[in-house]
């Protein structure tokens, strides 16, 4: 029932709820599910942990591009997820409600739906959830609560203010794509340099069929077809036959298999430090990283604060964070640390085992051996301990060999691989930087006071 009075939420939409799923229907077909995991903490899609559900699904259920739903609970005391909002996004085709969220169904045209999702981002409107929550354990924001929230009447100010939130996460939301790309390409080199060995077998093949080994090996390494090689300039030629030239022609047997000649077969400790020495004494103010905000798919952490140390795992910049324990190591949970000063020591939880590549690996090879699958189903295939607080031992990894470069290809695949774990950075030091001005603007947003010329510069970003 629509609330009555002055303009609310109620008076521009009402509620559809979610129902139940099966989960032993989860796979890889279907929509995905928006849940209480789908929502950011105080609002915004969530993408890094979506599921689909195989099931059948009514329609009315189903979400499309733009379509905004809303948690009216939360499992936490905290009650940041408590009436967060959240939009699907383009690159989610369909989605599905779940018991635990609500559709926004709008009544015409009346309201701008930017404007109306915006307005639910704001601390105002945060507040107010928190406010209004019932329950203890499990708290519960009520329908007739959430559709009697004030909305302004919307006026020109508060449309340059909308149009410069769209604007700026449009840009955050680029910055993202391109750091996954920019991901996706690391990964896949790793694959193709130290597990598929693809530079070396181009080599072979090639000459078996008397063509120009270190040409194939080119196209190999750059991932373009050979006669496309004569489009690039003379300098990435050069480059590019330069890294080629340092890959043999030939692979040897051993107890792995066949591996390029003059590589070593290493266990992981001979290559990598697992868990090294670090100093920082007790009572010390240092960065401190919490396992909630280790990402699960990508290299960058969310948040690190400044904390008293007492005990935990100790990392400095350049170090791999590995999730020992269920289920944050199966959910994917690792870090590559570079949010810390040159020999600054930074700490987080004990659950998180240090990685770091021993001369010639690049610091970055322990982040994507850690990203690695092969090795990731090493890792869980490990652990061990009662069910629910399962870890993965230390010692374990003296039982994971892999094929370890010569000096020339470790240090080729450094300085294409830092570029890159570099441009991640970069991209998301400044989404950083924009969704700190995304939030102070939103305060604005209700009240409708202010001085908006500086907008027209944020307008400005191209996405």
């Amino acid at each position: 029932m629509k609330s009555k009075g002055p303009k609310s939420v109620g008076s521009f939409v009402s509620l559809l709820r979610g129902t139940t799923y099966k989960g032993s229907l989860l796979g890889e077909d279907g929509p995905y599910l928006l849940g209480l995991a789908s929502i950011q903490r105080n609002g915004g899609f969530r993408s890094d942990n979506l599921k689909r559900y195989s099931g059948p699904s009514a329609e009315k259920l189903l979400l499309y591009p733009g379509d905004i739903f809303v948690s009216l609970k939360d499992v936490t005391q905290s009650a940041d997820l408590l009436g967060a909002v959240a939009r699907v996004p383009k690159e989610i085709a369909v989605g599905r409600l779940t018991q635990d969220t609500v559709k926004l169904i709008f009544d015409g045209d009346e309201i701008s739906h930017s404007y109306l999702y915006w307005l639910l981002r704001t601390p105002d409107y945060r507040s107010y959830c928190k406010s209004h929550a019932t329950g203890t354990t499990n708290l519960g924001l009520s329908r007739e609560d959430f559709l009697s929230f004030p909305v302004p009447e919307f006026n020109k100010v508060r449309q340059l203010i909308v149009d410069t939130l769209e604007n700026v996460e449009s840009k955050i939301e680029l910055n993202r794509q391109i750091n996954q790309t920019l991901e996706q390409i690391a990964q896949t080199l790793f694959k193709s340099w130290f597990v598929d060995f693809e530079p070396v077998k181009a080599k072979i093949e090639a000459k078996a069929e008397g063509r120009d080994p270190e040409r194939a090996a080119m196209s190999a390494i750059s991932g373009k077809h050979e006669p496309e090689l004569d489009q690039l300039s003379p300098e990435q030629r050069q480059q590019l036959a330069a890294t080629a030239a340092l890959f043999p022609d030939e692979l040897v047997e051993s107890e792995l298999g066949l591996i390029p000649e003059g590589w070593e077969v290493k266990a992981l400790p001979e290559a990598i430090e697992v868990n090294p020495s670090r100093t920082l004494k007790k009572g010390v103010i240092a960065p401190y990283l919490d396992m909630a905000n280790v990402p699960t798919n990508s290299a960058r952490v969310a948040d690190v604060i400044q904390r008293e140390f007492s005990s935990g795992s100790k990392f400095m910049i350049g170090d791999t964070l590995l999730a020992r324990i269920t289920p944050c190591l199966e959910n994917g949970k690792t870090a590559y640390v570079d949010f810390l000063a040159d020999k600054q020591v930074g700490w987080g939880s004990t659950e998180f085992i240090v990685f770091r590549p021993k001369a010639p690996l690049p610091e970055a090879f322990g982040y994507l051996l850690c990203r690695h699958p092969e090795f990731r189903a090493f890792a869980i295939a490990n652990m061990s301990g009662t069910s629910g607080r399962q870890r993965v031992p230390n010692d374990c990894f003296a039982n994971y060999k892999f094929a370890a470069p010569d000096t020339g290809v470790a240090a080729a695949f450094g300085a294409t691989v830092s570029s890159i774990m570099v441009g991640i950075k970069v991209q998301d030091e400044q989404s950083r930087t924009l969704a700190t001005l995304r939030d102070n603007l939103l305060p604005r947003l209700l009240s409708g006071e202010m001085d908006v010329s500086w907008c027209s510069e944020v307008m400005e970003l191209r996405v």
